[in-house]
């Protein structure tokens, strides 16, 4: 009796086939995992720069109960250490994006645009003072430059500062 067999070669032809699917898959697999690493890593540097321009505010806000300074004066320049590449820092200073150096971003407000402070609420029992609120409000703005990609955050915000 004489058996059937297939041609010679095809079991390595399919072989090959196989070993060529598998590779596209692994390669499309790493490429995706690269991808992802790297919008892991800008995600992160972003958060970074975004949470300095946050410590920022809360430092120039902490500089107001420095005596004898006006609040409208105040300027910001400062360099926070970068915790995951040593020896750069990142640059904190009272300016928009892009500013080569420190600006006057801190600008008064009137009081009636921010909302009067004779309509605000007060507790006055026991009090020899007046009824209304004292202080002026301003407005500054705030930025940090990332040390390696430049990326940098900026915040504006208000505050009411002499009560």
């Amino acid at each position: 009796m004489r058996r059937l067999h297939a041609p010679p070669g095809n079991a390595l032809m399919m072989t090959l086939i196989a070993l060529a699917v598998l590779l596209l898959l692994v390669s499309a697999a790493i490429q995706f995992t690269g991808a992802n690493r790297e919008a892991a890593v800008i995600k992160a540097r972003a958060d970074e720069t975004q949470a300095c321009a946050d410590t920022a505010r809360k430092l120039l806000l902490a500089k107001l109960r420095t005596f004898g300074v006006p609040a409208g004066s105040l300027t910001l320049d400062t360099k926070i250490p970068d915790s995951q590449t040593t020896g750069q820092e990142q640059v904190a200073r009272t300016a928009h994006y892009d500013a080569v150096g420190v600006e006057p971003v801190i600008v008064k407000l009137d009081s009636t645009v921010m909302g009067g402070s004779r309509y605000q609420v007060r507790d006055v029992a026991n009090t020899l003072a007046g009824t209304t609120l004292g202080g002026e409000y301003y407005r500054v703005v705030v930025s940090c430059r990332h040390p390696t990609s430049n990326a940098q955050s900026e915040v504006e915000f208000t505050f009411r500062h002499g009560l």
